[in-house]
């Protein structure tokens, strides 16, 4: 189960976090309320999924891996928005 987890994140990690807030209680503990995950799927869905699940793991407090992991997450987010500029800035460039 875990691997298949794994797989899930590396492929879509915005279907990833909407699997587990539907179907584990994870999200409910790492956040409080719905906005900031909501949020967080929206426009950081790397830093939110791995925060979710540092959280877990660490079991509630700034475990180093779980720091790391959300350190991890916010270079993926700013590398994927950084490819998507530059693909749009590449595609219209005459």
């Amino acid at each position: 189960m875990g691997c298949l987890f794994l797989a899930m994140i590396i492929i879509s990690p915005r279907l990833a976090m909407l699997f587990i807030w539907l179907v584990s209680d994870w999200v409910d503990r790492a956040f409080n309320g719905w906005l900031i995950p909501v949020l967080g799927i929206i426009f950081l869905p790397w830093t939110t999924v791995l925060y979710t699940v540092g959280y877990i793991a660490s079991g509630g407090t700034a475990a180093p891996w779980g720091i790391f992991g959300i350190i991890l997450g916010l270079f993926l987010d700013i590398a994927l928005h950084a490819r998507s500029v530059t693909m749009g800035r590449d595609r219209y460039r005459t």
